[in-house]
């Protein structure tokens, strides 16, 4: 007992005090906080990230309007099957084939806009795309798709650097799927 107590320092109690309030504080705390109170403001901004939440526990109203963007979800989980389950069923628009109106003739590395017939497809509502494999467009990219007009879609069409794209009305066909 005597060597025990020639090795205690006033700072080595104090220290070994701090550790044990250190760490019995947090289970404290954890015990006395009631049901519930925990909300907004005591979160720090970011805290909650979507790992974080319940799957199915954040329904479409809970989401503010205007702050989803395409960027916000990953390519092809917004399928018809999967709206109803992050609560946006009733925004299902329409879904299909579309197929370009026009010819698409582009130079080499050039970008243009091409007017796609989309059956059912409505002004504001929003439009994803998908390739195609009946009649896919050769040596170039689409995207930045916009509705306008009912029943069409206009579509960025770039040919690649390295070759012109030269395809007929309708020889091109894209899937689309619209929200709105």
């Amino acid at each position: 007992m005597t060597s025990i107590r020639k090795q205690l320092s006033y700072a080595n109690v104090m220290a070994t005090l701090a550790v044990f309030i250190a760490l019995g504080g947090g289970a404290l705390a954890a015990l006395r906080i009631p049901a519930n109170s925990i909300g907004t403001k005591q979160l720090k901004r970011g805290a909650v990230t979507g790992a974080k939440v319940k799957e199915g526990s954040l329904p479409g109203t809970d989401i503010k309007p205007h702050s989803l963007t395409g960027e916000s979800f990953q390519p092809g989980s917004l399928s018809p099957e999967n709206l109803p389950h992050f609560g946006l069923a009733n925004l299902l628009g329409a879904s299909g084939t579309a197929a370009n109106n026009v010819a698409i003739e582009l130079a080499k590395g050039v970008c243009g806009r091409f007017a796609f017939a989309a059956s059912g497809a409505e002004p504001g509502e929003a439009v994803m795309l998908q390739g195609s494999d009946i009649a896919s467009l050769q040596h170039a990219i689409e995207g930045s798709p916009s509705i306008t007009n009912p029943n069409q879609i206009n579509v960025s069409v770039c040919a690649d650097a390295e070759k012109p794209v030269s395809q007929a009305a309708g020889s091109v066909q894209l899937r689309f799927d619209t929200i709105g």
